[in-house]
């Protein structure tokens, strides 16, 4: 794990070697680090190595001197490029398997790299950049570019720490923050600053970038084989995903929930290194008291017994406070993130630290496509007139036979008559959910009009209709709200020495459930049919068949919350005298909101939306921080 930095004076202007070097120092955000850097006449690169490093292998001997690269990636393939470019070393540093594939193939190389990657290699003769991103964005990737300079950096405070350039607040972004939108991929805090996007690639050549995207993910043809073969290939491409993760000399954790994802990463991963769980849960003493009101314990502990996982760490951060940890995200990002996963994860991570941890699995991105719920398989019957399939799945699903025919008419009526269906469905649910929590942000009304929020907000949540499951899959797997918590987690881990893998993010298994037949993904009204099948025998039937995951990902988010109530209250009337955060916040409004959220329960969560109020909480600590950006109204 890397981090890394680079300058090119495109005027060919001298590199300052105090402001280089201090960009190198702004990226040493953990204690045990290595900094390798060269700088020459008008250009400079430079990357920090986070313990535990990779191997000490002499660049010079496998890279040509007129190459430099500077990498923070991990391969996942090894043997199979290793075996395409003729190598027969087999212990070889990650940096160098790149830019040899680059030597061979040029760009063409990102069609034979899988992992998670983002790395920068620049011809010193010819004086030409080529950046990289993988493919779903684990790696980040932020550049500043204009006719004098281009820098880029893992870590936006890296490119904020070229003084001598100048920075401006991105109103859109922070538009887009308090009113729930994930941003495009490529915007940022900062208008100057903007991400290379996922499955991108850039040139930097005689002054010109030019950016291009080098991979889609697009709807795979349908695989014909029988249930039986294809449950096999998507089990073996399962646990491969896992094992190239998991093995190597880093010492593994696994985020463990108790759901079907995580549970299912940690049970195959423990069949191939000595794993420690980390799991959220709340403290004894407010379980029935505090929403969510429960965790997930009794399942964590039931897959860690059935597995035999001796070390399990539980997190109830207990004595943590909310203000203190987004004033620290704020502090770190020197910006706004528009998530929040990875700053309430911080007593999880440092406790990962404590027990030597250095990769962290995850089970994240399965919902989004292999272990999603594909509920809509009913539909997709419908719409392709299988009308036998799916009058015996409907069958397999105990229903009555009212209940049958019912379901059967209202399929045929959508099929036959879908403006007809779509009314009758708009009336009986009345609005969609995102109207009211979009009544209850606390916006600024001039500023919600100047930049068109409403209605940049509605253009958001239409959904496109009549999309097939693939469809809907790979809408969800490529939302910028994937991307941003990948590389926020990303960011934030490191901080404690941890790179985080994500198995059920592996390009090939992705593609393959893409492929799965409808039916396999859910039937007979049992969603996420074809992992189930897929990991039978390795976890326990409670939890290869459970539908009922209760709880939060983070349940501590709230009592966080009621331990700081005091001091959100007090951040908030302080704020009602800063003329530039009432340019952007209706603070009564929002005042109004923390009281509601404060009473927050099970019956009265639909609307409170808490991520956005966090969001709005970073926005007025970052204004107190760096008044200097804002233009006072």
């Amino acid at each position: 794990m890397n981090s890394i930095f680079g300058r090119i004076n495109i005027n060919r202007s001298p590199i300052d070697e105090s402001l280089f070097n201090k960009s190198i120092d702004e990226l040493c955000v953990f204690s045990n680090v290595k900094k390798e850097l060269i700088t020459e006449n008008h250009w400079g690169f430079g990357q920090v190595l986070f313990a535990p490093f990779k191997n000490n292998i002499d660049k010079s001997s496998d890279i040509n001197s007129k190459s430099i690269i500077v990498s923070d990636s991990t391969i996942y393939n090894k043997t199979e490029i290793l075996n395409k470019l003729e190598i027969s070393d087999k212990i070889i540093n990650d940096d160098i398997i790149i830019f040899k594939a680059f030597e061979k193939w040029s760009k063409d190389c990102l069609n034979h790299l899988l992992g998670d990657f983002s790395f920068a290699i620049w011809d010193t003769e010819k004086e030409e950049l080529f950046c990289a991103r993988d493919h779903f964005g684990v790696k980040p990737f932020n550049y500043y570019f204009d006719d004098e300079s281009f820098v880029f950096s893992s870590d936006v405070p890296g490119i904020l720490a070229q003084t001598d350039l100048s920075f401006s607040v991105d109103e859109q972004y922070i538009a887009d923050s308090i009113s729930i939108i994930k941003s495009e991929k490529f915007r940022t805090t900062y208008n100057e600053i903007q991400k290379l996007p996922p499955a991108h690639y850039l040139f930097l050549k005689k002054g010109k970038l030019e950016i291009n995207q080098y991979w889609d993910l697009k709807p795979q043809k349908t695989i014909s084989k029988n249930n039986v073969e294809i449950i096999e290939e998507f089990k073996s491409l399962l646990i491969e995903s896992v094992k190239c993760r998991a093995t190597g000399k880093n010492s593994v954790g696994t985020e463990l929930s108790g759901g079907l994802d995580s549970s299912t990463v940690t049970a195959i991963a423990s069949q191939f290194t000595q794993l420690k769980t980390f799991s959220h849960v709340l403290p004894d003493h407010l379980l029935g008291k505090i929403h969510p009101f429960k965790d997930e314990r009794e399942f964590i502990n039931l897959l860690a017994n059935y597995c035999k996982i001796p070390e399990k760490h539980f997190i109830t951060s207990e004595n943590k406070t909310l203000v203190e940890v987004i004033d620290q995200n704020v502090l770190n990002f020197k910006g706004l993130t528009q998530q929040g996963f990875g700053v309430f994860s911080d007593h999880l991570y440092q406790t990962a630290m404590q027990e030597n941890v250095s990769v962290l699995l995850s089970g994240f991105g399965g919902d989004e496509v292999v272990t999603s719920k594909s509920l809509g398989y009913i539909t997709e019957l419908a719409a392709n007139k299988q009308w036998k399939e799916l009058s015996d799945d409907l069958k397999n699903q105990s229903r009555s036979k009212f209940q049958y025919l019912k379901t059967i008419t209202k399929y045929k009526l959508k099929s036959s008559l879908p403006f007809v269906a779509k009314a009758v469905i708009l009336i009986k649910n009345g609005r969609p959910w995102w109207f009211g929590k979009f009544e209850n942000l606390a916006i600024n009304r001039n500023f919600s009009e100047r930049l068109h929020i409403k209605e940049r907000y509605f253009s958001n949540y239409e959904k496109a209709g009549n999309l097939s499951l693939q469809e809907k899959n790979i809408e969800r797997i490529t939302h910028p709200h994937v991307s941003q918590r990948l590389e926020y987690c990303s960011l934030i881990a490191r901080k404690y020495g941890i790179e985080y893998r994500y198995p059920l993010l592996d390009k090939r298994l992705i593609e393959y459930y893409l492929a799965i037949p409808a039916r396999l993904k859910a039937r007979n009204g049992i969603g996420r049919y074809a992992i189930r099948k897929a990991i039978e025998g390795l976890v326990p039937e409670k939890i290869q068949w459970r539908n009922d995951k209760s709880g939060a990902t983070i349940p501590t988010v709230f009592m966080r919350t009621t331990n700081d109530q005091n001091r959100i209250s007090e951040i908030i009337n302080n704020a009602k005298s800063n003329e530039i955060i009432k340019k952007y916040i209706d603070l009564d409004k929002y005042e109004q909101w923390f009281r509601k959220l404060c009473k927050r329960s099970e019956e009265t969560q639909k609307f409170i939306n808490p991520g956005a109020f966090y969001n709005y909480l970073k926005l007025i600590l970052f204004i107190e921080k760096n008044p200097k950006l804002f233009k006072k109204p």
